[in-house]
């Protein structure tokens, strides 16, 4: 084939696609840069900046003088994360700058410099960077990904097809920027709600003193009043599915967080949470990972917590009330530990810290207006993957 299976009419009769190695396509350039002379007004851009499979370049950083030697980049040139490539972090900046030597810095030679961020997003580009070198910190080996083959159309089709392919990355930014703005909305509904719960809480004792008075219909009630920490076990045996604790909440058990080759006895217990938990990760509640078990019973390792909701308390409303920023910042200036990744706050302190609650009629009113929030959030998110799976689909039919 020597097409694409989808064409456009204006270039039917433009003669077939050129298979040439993507080498001669691109250049992997290698300006670099020595933070120490390096002018502190480049913005600095680090893996982690680079968020996966979208193209947003989510921040930068300033240049220092005691960071490693920097990739240098144009505008206009594309970038593409070799460390982990499975994470597919491309991006192509609007301006000039420096990045970590972990991030490709390619420029079109015979490809457009638009329709190579393109290319670089298509699976058979993926599937060349995916032959890695390294085993735990795997990268994109550019001698086997410039010896692979591309199709290559000419100059005016390429440019043609950049404009059309950005216009669908125009649409999916939009309506990205819909999600968030929905979100931000949300986030200011709800620390809204929850204002009398901060004023109290400011007023707050800490654990061991005594309690402030309550104000109106709200109340100081320790979070032990609340929730109990559940300490049921099983093994793996098929009683129940094995689940795993994400940022996302609790999902299914996926190859991506499968970890049983670590199990050295298959009489292993694990811990049992059941729908309606709020469940932490006790070392990554720094990261967000606390939520309520929306998917149901089910068995994860037991390194994380897991607490029932008592009676008289909403567990959506608990959800909602352990994952505040406010609370959060608060936990956090419990942690224990030594290294930061690996420190992290014990359930019982947890159970020990202060909050305010309101009456049960009014946790479920603010517990349905958070879902009703959620649901328009979702129904828009389910729009923005649309977009982002026809823009998959279109570069497999516009390229090749």
């Amino acid at each position: 084939m020597d097409a694409p299976s989808l064409r456009f009419p204006e270039f039917s009769r433009s003669g077939p696609w050129k298979p040439l190695p993507f080498g001669e396509l691109a250049l992997l350039k290698n300006d670099k840069i020595s933070p120490r002379t390096a002018p502190t007004s480049l913005p600095c851009i680090e893996l982690e900046h680079l968020e996966s499979d979208t193209g947003r370049i989510l921040g930068s950083t300033e240049v220092t003088p005691s960071m490693a030697v920097k990739n240098r980049f144009a505008a206009g040139d594309v970038l593409f994360g070799k460390l982990r490539p499975n994470l597919r972090k491309y991006a192509r900046p609007d301006f000039d700058g420096v990045c970590s030597q972990e991030i490709w810095v390619l420029s079109g030679l015979l490809a457009d410099n638009g329709f190579l961020y393109q290319l670089v997003q298509t699976d058979r580009f993926f599937q060349a960077a995916m032959e890695t070198t390294g085993t735990r910190m795997p990268r994109a080996d550019w001698k086997t990904v410039e010896k692979s083959v591309f199709f290559l159309p000419a100059p005016e089709e390429q440019q043609y097809l950049a404009r059309f392919l950005s216009a669908a990355d125009e649409e999916t930014a939009a309506q990205r920027q819909v999600v968030e703005d929905l979100k931000r909305r949300r986030n200011g509904i709800l620390e809204q709600l929850f204002r009398p719960a901060r004023k109290l809480e400011d007023g707050r004792p800490e654990p061991g003193q005594a309690p402030v008075p309550s104000r109106g219909s709200w109340r100081l009630l320790p979070l032990s009043a609340i929730l109990t920490e559940r300490r049921e076990y099983a093994k793996k045996d098929g009683t129940y599915p094995h689940v795993s604790l994400t940022k996302d909440g609790v999902i299914p058990k996926t190859a991506r967080y499968d970890r049983d080759f670590l199990v050295k006895t298959a009489e292993k217990a694990y811990k049992v949470t059941r729908l309606n938990d709020i469940c932490c990760n006790p070392a990554n509640l720094k990261f967000g990972v606390i939520c309520r078990n929306r998917l149901g019973d089910g068995i994860f390792s037991p390194i994380y917590a897991t607490f029932s909701v008592n009676d008289g308390f909403d567990p959506a409303f608990a959800e909602l009330l352990v994952t505040r920023p406010s609370f959060l910042a608060r936990a956090l200036r419990y942690q224990e530990g030594t290294v930061y990744e690996r420190m992290s706050v014990r359930p019982e302190v947890l159970l020990s810290l202060t909050v305010a609650v309101p009456e049960p009629e009014l946790q479920r009113e603010i517990a349905e207006t958070a879902r009703l929030l959620e649901r328009q959030i979702q129904a828009e998110e389910a729009v923005l993957a649309d977009l982002c799976q026809r823009k998959k689909g279109l570069l497999q039919e516009v390229l090749m």
